[in-house]
């Protein structure tokens, strides 16, 4: 289950790179052409009033960062799941790292939510970037630790308990690498 959720994080990132790439430019486009219908409105140009270009900036910032606050909250589920999930150091060690990102971008998110108007989108969207390679990163390495605990957990189903008087060498020190691979 947790694979799943990787895969999808992994396709969540690049699909979220587009859409704070699209919004970062109609905001941008937004506000240029707040700030012509309103400089040449008033030297004889011809008048816009009539024609409406779009959305203001302030409601398309408003849209970006509802959609963020999606993809903000399905990184924080994949991050406590693969705190929950997996049991390797290095899967806890992210999931923490993630769930700090996840909780300083959502902040960030919630600022733009209640005054859209003061920030925009495209003010943040670099941020939004960097936030989303991470959480890429984040989930490239989350899914390589998910399949290796799935195999060591696979392997160590189908062995014998460690350390029994039973056991040969070998088996002992396949059991105690098992132990050593979660601990990494």
């Amino acid at each position: 289950m947790n694979k799943a959720f990787y895969i999808i994080g992994i396709i969540f990132a690049v699909l979220f790179m587009f859409v704070i790439g699209y919004y970062m430019e109609e905001v941008k486009s937004a506000r240029w052409r707040a700030w012509d219908i309103d400089f040449y409105g008033d030297f004889g140009s011809p008048s816009y009033s009539s024609f409406d270009g779009g959305n203001s900036p302030s409601d398309l910032s408003f849209q970006a960062a509802l959609l963020s606050l999606i993809f903000f909250l399905f990184y924080a589920a994949m991050d406590i799941l693969g705190l929950v999930k997996v049991k390797t150091k290095t899967a806890k060690v992210l999931s923490i790292i993630g769930l700090c990102f996840t909780g300083l971008y959502l902040l960030w998110d919630l600022v733009v939510l209640t005054d859209p108007g003061a920030l925009a989108f495209d003010d943040v969207g670099g941020g939004f970037v960097l936030y989303t390679l991470t959480m890429l990163a984040f989930s490239i390495v989350g899914l390589v630790q998910a399949i290796r605990y799935g195999k060591i957990k696979y392997s160590a189903a189908n062995t014998a308990p460690p350390f029994t008087q039973n056991q040969t060498t070998s088996q002992k020190t396949t059991a105690a690498t098992e132990r050593d691979l979660l601990d990494s």
